[in-house]
């Protein structure tokens, strides 16, 4: 039984080593093929239970295929920009069709040698086309309905086959407007509200109580902002005392004549956009001074959001700039700004309500928004509000048109809150010729352009497929999906250096690249091959000295059996 057991052993060896030959000359075979993971072979016996401790019997080899797949293989530059490799774990997500359906079956391949089709679907030498996610202009991911999704799932219906056709033509609405300038902190402001009292026969310069019927612990209250503050006429306080008093608070000034006869006090607010109240609190010394009632008296703003649109308050600067519609249209809208009193000045967007352009019944006089622009007391940017005082940092403003394209988001960056990169407020300066400059425009930026016609694309290296258009324009429209797997040398090799999904792989997770454990994208370049030759012919060599003494194993046994068997002759 062991002499035929030995051969068999032999036999088995044979088989393995004939196997590892196989896997070894398939590695050389694939040595320039873009993609591919080597295999090695590994062996494990084969033991017979008949085995005990004064018995042998042979059982033989086990040959074991184990491909490297997670073994990277090295970058190689290509000039190719729909080129692309991975550096790290993950694999592209690719399909055998480009219309695939939800009965299509999904591959996985490191082959990132993608061309475009007739048709303009990205695919590679295999014939395997690439898929990813659609993507808006700002790089949001987009599922197939246009619909904002996220990596990090295993989706597979929120990815879409790269087409660089999708957009052969295309304009950039403007989204984003950069302003920076100076504005004039020593710009006169615009006077807010104001009343002046009118009774004859006061002396400011004498006690105000006992003049005009007024007596000491009369008082009135000032409102401003919310906030009410009381001012007490007390024994011996002049006109010239009180109206320090009134000045003392916020939102308002007052100043009074001192010239012994009909003496006069003006109240007036510090910001041209705020009212004032004023009412009498005990008894009535405002009307006894004669200011205009009934009270409560207000100081009505002289501004309030769209006088410079409309024309009623003059601006003291304007920074016009060209935007751009959906449909590559362009408009002139201006920024105009007002100062309203100290370190707080007043904005307009504007444009015009002629055919094609605003529309007049949601823009008023071209009004598009309006608010205010505060600052800091070292001329930087502190806030920048509507005129309800809601934050427009980071916020959208809707220009409605007439063309019939879409209305324009627009955001308007005037700088980061706290410095001095956008929007500033420092006294005017001479430029270099020693000329006043009281309103400075260092940049105006817009993100919009006209209708171009693609020039260019190509991937980036954050795994954008990005497109050029001939107005200068790049925008994103699609982002390559990694797919990573807790075990991918569990995978499975398929025709077309692609692997599918096994349970001993685990399932995939679609991933942006780079993020959650998923390799880089690197544009412009392909992963070789991750066979050695050197080492696959050192194999090759220990391949055949094993396969040569396992035929001497047969040959030796074959001779033993033949003795054995002249012995019955």
């Amino acid at each position: 039984m062991s002499l035929f057991g030995a051969m068999i052993s032999g036999v088995s060896g044979l088989n393995a080593q004939s196997q590892n030959l196989g896997v070894i000359s398939d590695n050389i075979s694939n040595l320039n093929t873009v993609g591919y993971k080597g295999t090695v072979g590994r062996f494990s016996t084969l033991v017979t239970e008949s085995a005990t401790n004064t018995r042998y019997t042979p059982g033989g080899v086990r040959f074991h295929p184990t491909a490297l797949i997670s073994k990277q293989g090295l970058l190689q530059a290509t000039s190719s920009n729909t080129a692309a490799a991975i550096s790290g774990d993950g694999f592209f997500v690719v399909r055998d069709t480009n219309t695939p359906g939800s009965d299509n079956e999904i591959f996985f391949t490191r082959a990132g040698d993608f061309k475009p089709d007739d048709d303009g679907y990205l695919r590679n030498t295999a014939g395997y086309y690439v898929q990813g996610w659609a993507t808006d202009r700002n790089g949001v991911l987009l599922d197939p309905t246009g619909t904002p999704t996220t990596s990090n799932s295993s989706a597979i219906s929120d990815l879409q086959v790269l087409d660089i056709n999708s957009i052969l033509t295309a304009a950039a609405s403007t989204t984003t407007i950069e302003f920076g300038a100076n504005l004039n902190a020593n710009e006169t402001p615009l006077t807010g509200g104001s009343d002046v009292s009118t009774t004859l026969g006061i002396d400011g310069t004498a006690a105000l109580a006992g003049q005009a019927g007024i007596a000491a612990g009369d008082s009135f209250d000032i409102t401003y902002n919310g906030t009410t503050t009381t001012i007490t006429i007390n024994a011996g306080e002049t006109l010239a005392d009180i109206a320090a008093e009134i000045s003392a608070v916020t939102g308002v000034i007052a100043t009074a004549t001192a010239t012994g006869t009909n003496d006069t006090l003006t109240i007036t607010g510090s910001f041209a956009d705020q009212d004032v109240v004023i009412t009498n609190n005990n008894n009535t010394p405002l009307t006894a001074l004669g200011f205009t009632g009934p009270f409560p008296a207000t100081l009505a703003a002289t501004y309030t959001g769209g006088n410079l649109a409309s024309g009623a308050v003059a601006e003291n600067n304007t920074m016009p700039v060209t935007i751009y519609d959906s449909l590559g249209t362009a408009h002139v809208v201006q920024l105009q700004v007002i100062k309203l009193g100290q370190n707080r000045w007043g904005f307009e967007l504007t444009g015009t309500t002629a055919a094609g352009e605003l529309d007049a019944t949601q823009h008023p006089n071209g009004l598009i928004q309006s608010g205010v622009i505060t600052f800091n007391g070292d001329g930087s940017l502190r806030t920048f509000t509507d005129n309800a005082g809601t934050d427009l940092l980071d916020q959208e403003i809707t220009a409605n048109w007439t063309n019939g394209s879409n209305p324009n988001e627009i955001t308007l960056d005037l700088g980061t809150v706290g410095l001095t990169n956008g929007i500033t407020q420092f006294g005017a300066g001479s430029d270099s010729n020693g000329n006043l400059v009281e309103y400075d425009t260092r940049f105006i930026n817009q993100n919009g352009a006209q209708a171009g016609s693609m020039v260019n694309y190509g991937f980036t290296e954050d795994g954008f497929l990005q497109v050029e258009f001939a107005n200068g324009v790049k925008r994103p429209i699609y982002k390559l999906a990694i797919a990573t797997f807790e075990a991918p040398d569990e995978m499975e090799n398929y025709t077309g250096n692609v692997y599918r999904q096994t349970r001993e792989s685990g399932d995939y997770l679609l991933r942006e690249p780079g993020l959650n454990g998923a390799g880089n994208v690197v544009a412009s370049a392909l992963e070789s091959s991750n066979v050695d030759l050197a080492e696959e012919f050192t194999n090759m060599i220990v391949t055949q000295r094993a396969y040569s003494a396992n035929t001497k194993t047969i040959t030796t046994t074959d001779e033993m059996l033949d003795e054995l068997i002249r012995i019955k002759r």
